[in-house]
């Protein structure tokens, strides 16, 4: 990424204090409490505030650039991937071109922004009701990276490259937010209030008082594994042994109350902990609801898997001295019970510890919190599918998700948007631009995270390979339900694998779900298949480049049969450019000489050289789909020392699209021949 240039921040002259009032001035009068700046600061950290039933007309949704193929899930175009540089329209202002990233009617307030690529947006700039010049003017890249004081860490910044602003920006009447560069991948989330609420307008003229709230606010967001809930609140400690087969209850309390903070603590040998939090089961139960509002494995409740994996957000989370931890608030009317089974073939020993606080279960307004898992292996066909992660009926109020990925065979996973529909909605209310951008980093990051309302928690690896956890907590931006939601995750390519997902929502007695519990034997870790190898091969990636006399070579994650799931990728090459990489040779001799190579929709023609002269015939590196090639070249009399094994591109196939030349060296073998 670029630096970024020191942001402009344009208060709108000295009458922006009085324009601001005026345009408060204008709001509806109701009897509902004033939605303010602090108020929705404070909102960033209220737990309890999840557990009551939202108003009527009630809304948070999401406009983003996703490809505006997708119209519907029976129409071509529905998994379309062109997800950048799409906007509602562009118009002149002040001379300039202006990008209309999103429009909203009030009253409301922006709750998130995002980008991968800030630094092709410029300049943003928001407007809000009917102030001629923008409440709000900065670089865009500046702004989501907390390079902008009023705008700090953790209120802003970039993780794993994915550029983040959760900061409420209110408005009374409308908003339109623009950028004035046209090539960026963009979300703005956002709640609309029943009409009639009284919403105090943005303004930068506001911000030095409210600097109390944002340092409160702030200093639980960075830490939000500290009690912070438990003032006042009555504790109650339990160590227990839970023996293979046995179910061992907890906690059981009377109500009314709620629970509003568990931490637990399992104490087993490391070569039995990834079974542990995987086969051993978690269940709440609240008063007389027929099936438990919480099901899931111990480890996928708190937030990531397999395993133990220590990261800290706000609702939930792992620390490095092996306390799991949650924050989500519980109220109940007459009971709770809280159990742990334990499926696995080893006995458990865990401490667990309950903070409880008297609470009044108001029958129309709370709501019961519920956490759920499931799980499914996903085979190569069909190629797109929207993949469930919630489906309820009842009123309520989504809060959160933890995806958990087993990638056997590497390769980028996270290609497919995720799809939110509420109650009468035709089209999502959200729909994005890839996973990686719902959990809030981009372009496939691989690097762990760890935010109060986001985290990658796990990334095994090689590449993307092996086992990710990611998990995006909306507790400012909660969505909420008045009949129903669906929330799905696209999978999007040809490669098998398998999804499991904790989905954290909160529901009125008496709603439904579609979870269904899942016997142990299909909740178990599934082992990582034996990677490909070819004995005594060079890495392509690992090779010296000895010339390049066009375009340039990175290292490529794969998926398939590709030795660490990664090759040398050589692009930007032109006609008649070459790439020759320097092989060891141990001993002098004759050597059968082999390549392996990566061919693709966009590959060359490559005539292979081995010191500078052709071996062998052109290969056609074109493919419809990426895949590995095997070329032979013979056999080679060669000195000890070194030889350049490399490709020079020759043409390219008709059918290739675009025709880029492109070609993947994922390994050379030099095999001596008796």
């Amino acid at each position: 990424m670029k630096c970024a240039r020191r942001a402009c921040l344009l208060l709108c002259g000295v009458a922006l204090p009085a324009l601001a009032a005026a345009a408060i001035g204008q709001t509806v009068k109701s009897s509902r409490p004033r939605v303010t700046i602090e108020s929705l600061l404070r909102d960033m950290v209220d737990m309890q505030r999840l557990a009551t039933a939202p108003e009527p007309g009630l809304e948070c949704d999401q406009q983003s650039s996703y490809d505006r193929a997708s119209v519907a899930p029976d129409k071509p175009g529905w998994f379309a991937n062109g997800d950048a540089g799409q906007f509602i329209r562009q118009e002149r202002r002040d001379g300039r071109t202006e990008y209309v990233m999103a429009e909203m009617k009030g009253p409301g307030a922006i709750l998130r922004l995002w980008s991968a690529n800030p630094d092709g947006g410029g300049t943003i700039r928001i407007y809000i009701d009917d102030l001629s010049r923008p409440a709000l003017e900065a670089d865009f890249l500046a702004l989501t990276s907390a390079q902008i004081p009023e705008f700090p860490a953790p209120f802003s910044g970039r993780r794993s490259m994915g550029a983040n602003l959760y900061f409420p920006i209110p408005y009374q009447q409308r908003c339109k937010v623009t950028v004035d560069k046209p090539s960026l991948y963009y979300h703005v989330g956002y709640r609309t209030y029943p009409t009639g609420t009284h919403v105090q307008p943005f303004s930068m003229a506001l911000l030095p008082s409210l600097k109390n709230a944002m340092t409160e606010v702030g200093r639980i967001l960075e830490h939000p594994a500290a009690r912070f809930p438990t003032d006042g609140a009555q504790r109650r400690a339990t160590d227990a042994t839970v023996a293979p087969g046995e179910e061992v209850t907890l906690y059981d309390t009377q109500g009314p109350g709620a629970i509003v903070r568990m931490e637990m603590k399992p104490s087993v040998p490391r070569e039995q902990l990834v079974a542990a939090m995987r086969e051993a089961l978690l269940t709440i139960h609240f008063d007389d609801e027929r099936d438990p509002c919480v099901w899931a494995p111990l480890g996928d409740f708190f937030g990531s898997t397999p395993g133990l994996n220590p990261y800290e957000s706000l609702p939930v989370g792992m620390q490095y001295n092996g306390n799991c931890y949650c924050n989500w608030y519980m109220p109940f009317a007459k009971r709770a019970r809280i159990s742990i089974r334990n499926e696995s073939s080893n006995p458990i020993n865990l401490r667990f510890v309950a903070w409880s606080k008297p609470a009044v279960w108001q029958k129309a307004k709370s709501l019961y919190f519920h956490a759920k898992w499931r799980s499914e292996w996903l085979p190569e066909e069909p190629q797109f599918l929207d993949w469930p992660m919630l489906q309820a009926q009842g009123r309520g109020r989504l809060v959160g998700v933890m995806l958990g990925v087993f990638n056997p065979r590497g390769g980028w996973w996270g290609e497919g948007d995720e799809k939110i529909w509420g109650d009468d909605d035709t089209f999502p209310s959200y729909i994005g631009t890839g996973s990686e951008d719902y959990f809030g980093y981009a372009w496939g990051h691989t690097a762990r995270f760890s935010h109060a309302y986001h985290n990658q928690s796990i990334c095994t690896g090689p590449g993307h390979a092996g086992y990710t956890a990611v998990a995006r907590y909306h507790i400012l931006d909660d969505i909420p339900f008045q009949k129903s939601i669906r929330f799905y995750i696209e999978k999007w390519d040809v490669h098998e694998r398998a999804y499991c997902c904790t989905t954290y929502w909160y529901a009125a007695p008496g709603s439904t779900d579609f979870f269904k519990p899942i016997p142990v034997e299909q909740r178990r870790v599934r082992p990582m298949p034996e990677p490909f190898r070819v004995k005594g091969a060079s890495e392509g990636e690992g090779s010296a480049v000895a010339r390049c006399t066009g375009g340039r070579t990175l290292v490529q994650d794969l998926s398939g049969d590709f030795i660490a799931s990664k090759h040398l990728w050589w692009v930007d090459g032109k006609e008649g450019a070459i790439l020759e990489l320097n092989v060891p040779v141990n001993k002098p001799g004759r050597c059968k000489i082999t390549l392996g190579l990566t061919k693709s929709w966009d590959y060359g023609i490559h005539q292979p050289l081995i010191n500078g002269d052709p071996a062998g015939q052109p290969v056609d590196l074109y493919a419809p789909e990426v895949t590995p090639l095997k070329v032979e070249l013979g056999d080679h009399e060669l000195s000890a020392g070194e030889v350049r094994i490399g490709l020079q591109c020759v043409g390219t196939n008709p059918s290739a699209h675009p025709a880029r030349y492109m070609a993947g060296i994922d390994y050379i073998l030099l095999e001596p021949v008796p």
